[in-house]
């Protein structure tokens, strides 16, 4: 057999052909790995493990040329087939087909967390998803169906794989709880918590300042409590009592009803001279709604236009069965202003915690309300609260919500520290990470590292239930799009092809009319800032009644506690709204800022001063209305028909009733008390002469322009138009 060439390969893509020798052996393909300017002697390290020899030495020149005589190399029959199967062997793995990374999917993701779980941007799934409508409207939160997830996770190369539902259900549960009931024996006598409830200026606040002898009343904005204040306070007895004085007023439904589930006892203040109002009504529910005994306290009773008895069959009527009139409930008579009756109702206090023996307990972890939450600038986010089990001290880690806290300090009412707050003690607790919001559930956990877990899981909690909840709005609104489309190819199938296109255009053009309509709808964006989180609460809570959206849109685009920032600043200038305080302050350099960007800050210490310059900002939002200024009446007593050119046009024969006629005003054609034609006076003539106006009592042939039908019995108004200021139809409650 002729000699033969192979290919020898080299790393650097050169190839080198060798002359073999096949007397006794066959032809084969040897592989060859050197570097340039190596020759097959030099590498022999290569060849000596092959059973072949090279008669001559080569020298490789460079990329492309090379001269050399060829080697000569001798190979057995077995090495050819182990080199044989060795390469094949060597190039099966990459015939295999290449295995794709898998996601864990859950039915709904946000692009973040899918982002996330496939190890991409953000800008990665927005690219996956560019062939959508509503691209520009996606972010970050936004939550992502089932079907989309898929497709995103195919089109990147990837397998979706599912967590199934039982899998996730397996996580466990680390939220902190409150301890079980504990031993009665363990229990020991504590200070009734005591709420004052009614109506907003029956002396709640001026009560709670006799029994402290304080005047806090006095310093009340408007005379009105506007958050919850909780006391300690010591009776000539030598009992103590923890009050809390709740706002009476119709805007802070909410904290009477978080201070009635946090008492033990209510006391219920009603005006002799007033009577029963609406909030004490909603006091009374409240407090049946707790389950919580009452206490009434008949104040104002040295008015002279005082009547407690009225007031007690008042109370009757409504369910409030008095000791007077054979039922439980005990009343006292006082007045809150000259001390008369306190004693009385102290002693009403004290006998009705004997009946209900009011213990608790002060040992292990604490359990405590939040009553007030605020931001102060010395001393950061501050709590108001009660502690209802265990004793708080200095250190201990709390979880309240979502927010926690180790507590640095704790005050008492008048704002000294304290060391140790037991059971029914008010304290303010600073050393809060985030803002807790009142009526929260405080519970003492061991460490800062349990702290974080619980409100990490709290989140993770409340994240879920809003994927929940976005993901019912989602399919709603799937489910009537799906049947719109549905409906649309229901009407149109009979339709030709041209035809539903048409019928399909026309209905989504965009009308030039409906889009001007609503670009210059009347709207009002406000930021809002309060002192407290229960002055925000009860203001959203009242913005929550604004039912006028057909004539004036009115949005929060943010609400916080704390002093008003540049942030509400900049936010209030972008969306060209006004910035409301409400007790709270503005620093030197915001207030320049709002002057550079021409953003109104309205500051109020009272709520309803605020709703009442709310109201003038939202009327002033509303455009001009026209108001028709009656000027003149005219009875029609005959109809004429003169021609003029080659049309005939009605002349009425009239006499003024009222006022004057004038021509140069627009006149109304009023039949059976119905306004039917509005326009222009075109001829007022008094006998044969024309005539600009005609005065009462007068007769006149008036000519409408372009009125078609004048009859016998009509009237004619003559009337100017003004423009007058509309003003929102909303009642806040005040």
């Amino acid at each position: 057999m002729s000699a033969l060439c192979s290919t020898l390969v080299l790393r650097t893509g050169l190839t080198l052909c060798l002359r073999r020798r096949a007397a006794t052996t066959r032809t084969l393909s040897t592989c060859f790995q050197g570097f340039p300017g190596d020759t097959v002697e030099n590498s022999g390290a290569i060849l000596r493990k092959s059973p072949c020899s090279c008669s001559s030495s080569l020298r490789l020149l460079g990329s492309g040329s090379y001269r050399s005589h060829f080697p000569r190399i001798h190979c057995s029959r077995g090495y050819a087939k182990k080199q044989a199967r060795t390469e094949r062997a060597s190039a099966r793995p990459a015939d295999k087909k290449v295995r794709k990374q898998q996601v864990s999917t859950r039915s709904h993701m946000t692009v973040r967390e899918l982002a996330q779980a496939m190890g991409k941007t953000e800008d990665h799934i927005y690219e996956c998803l560019l062939d959508r409508d509503d691209i520009d409207d996606l972010e970050s939160k936004t939550v992502l169906d089932a079907v989309t997830i898929r497709e995103v996770v195919k089109i990147s190369g990837m397998v979706a794989v599912p967590i199934r539902e039982h899998e996730e259900k397996k996580k466990e549960v680390k939220d902190a709880v409150r301890r079980p009931p504990p031993d009665p024996s363990a229990l020991v006598r504590r200070p009734p918590v005591v709420t004052i409830m009614g109506h907003v200026d029956h002396g709640k606040t001026t009560l709670l300042d006799s029994l402290r002898k304080s005047h806090i009343a006095a310093g009340e904005a408007g005379g009105i409590t506007q958050h919850i204040g909780a006391f300690s306070v010591e009776l000539p007895t030598g009992e103590r009592i923890t009050f809390l004085d709740t706002p009476g007023h119709a805007a802070f439904s909410a904290l009477r009803a978080r201070g009635a589930l946090v008492t033990d006892i209510v006391v219920l203040v009603v005006a002799a001279d007033d009577g029963v109002m609406e909030q004490t009504l909603e006091s009374i529910k409240h407090a049946k709604a707790a389950n919580v005994p009452i206490i009434v306290a008949i104040n104002k009773c040295d008015k002279k236009n005082a009547d407690p008895e009225v007031v007690m069959r008042e109370l009757l009527s409504h369910g409030m069965e008095l000791e007077e009139f054979g039922g439980d409930i005990q009343s006292v008579k006082i007045s809150a202003l000259k001390g008369q009756g306190l004693t009385e109702l102290a002693e009403a206090i004290v006998t009705q915690a004997e009946v209900m023996e009011v213990k608790g307990d002060n040992k292990g972890p604490v359990e405590a309300t939040v009553i007030e939450s605020r931001t102060d600038k010395g001393r950061g986010s501050v709590a108001t609260v009660v502690i209802q089990r265990g004793t708080l001290r200095r250190g201990c880690y709390l979880v309240a919500g979502t927010a926690w806290a180790k507590v640095r300090a704790m005050f008492g009412e008048t704002g000294q520290q304290v060391r140790e707050a037991p059971p029914s003690t008010p304290v303010e607790v600073m050393g809060w990470k985030d803002l807790p919001s009142a009526g929260d559930l405080i519970l003492e956990v061991e460490t800062e590292s349990r702290a974080h877990e619980v409100v990490g899981w709290r989140l993770e909690q409340k994240k879920e239930q809003k994927l929940a909840e976005d993901q019912v709005e989602i399919d709603r609104k799937a489910k009537e799009h799906l049947e719109h489309y549905q409906a649309v190819r229901e009407a149109t199938k009979d339709l030709r092809r041209w035809q539903q296109k048409k019928a399909k255009y026309e209905e989504f053009k965009p009308t030039p009319g409906s889009e001007k309509a609503k670009s210059t709808e009347p709207e009002l964006n406000i930021v809002i800032r309060g002192d407290v989180f229960g002055s925000i609460e009860a203001i959203m809570d009242t913005l929550a009644s604004y039912d006028c959206e057909e004539d004036c849109k009115l949005k929060v685009i943010h609400s916080d506690v704390g002093a008003i920032t540049e942030s509400d600043v900049e936010m209030a200038a972008a969306f060209d709204g006004v910035v409301y305080g409400f007790n709270t302050k503005v620093p030197k350099d915001v207030a320049k800022l709002a002057e550079q960007k021409n953003v109104p800050i309205k500051m109020h210490k009272i709520i309803y001063r605020l709703f009442e310059d709310l109201k003038d900002e939202l009327s002033a939002k509303l455009p001009m209305k026209e108001e028709l200024d009656i000027k003149g009446s005219a009875n029609v007593l005959q109809v004429f028909e003169v021609t003029v050119g080659k049309k005939k046009v009605p002349v009425a024969g009239c006499r003024v009733t009222q006022g004057e006629m004038d021509k140069r005003r627009d006149a109304l054609l009023v039949r059976n008390g119905e306004v039917i034609f509005r326009g222009s006076v075109s001829s007022l003539k008094h006998l044969k002469d024309d005539v600009w106006t005609v005065r009462q009592e007068m007769e006149c042939g008036i000519a409408l322009h372009k009125c078609p039908d004048i009859r016998h019995g009509d009237v004619i108004q003559s009337f100017e138009v003004n423009e007058v200021p509309q003003t929102v139809d909303w009642n806040p409650g005040f």
